[in-house]
C-alpha cells in the first residue's frame, strides 16, 4: 500500500501498534478536525487502514515508520536497538 507524506505524518502522530485503536482514533480526529482538508485526510487514512489484509503488515510498517522518523529527527528511544 502506498502512503503519501501527509498520511505518514498523520499515522506517526496519531497511530499506535494496535491497528483497531489507530483506525478508531483517526476517525475521532476526523470528526473533530475543523479543516475540511484535514478531516478528509484523517478519514481517508482510516478507510485505507480498514482494508482487508492490512493487519498482516501494519504492525511492522508502523514500527519502521517510527524508527525512520526518529532517526531523521535525531532522537532515539530505548526501543531502537540498531
Amino acid at each position: 500500500m502506498k502512503m503519501n507524506r501527509n498520511e505518514m505524518e498523520a499515522l506517526y502522530a496519531f497511530g499506535c501498534p494496535n491497528l483497531k485503536a489507530t483506525v478508531e482514533r483517526l476517525r475521532m480526529v476526523a470528526a473533530l478536525a475543523p479543516d475540511p482538508v484535514a478531516k478528509k485526510l484523517f478519514y481517508m487514512l482510516s478507510v485505507k487502514l480498514s482494508a482487508e489484509g492490512v493487519e498482516r503488515w501494519y504492525r511492522c510498517f508502523y514500527r519502521r515508520l517510527r524508527v525512520l522518523k526518529n532517526r531523521r529527527e535525531g532522537c532515539y528511544d530505548e526501543t531502537d536497538e540498531d
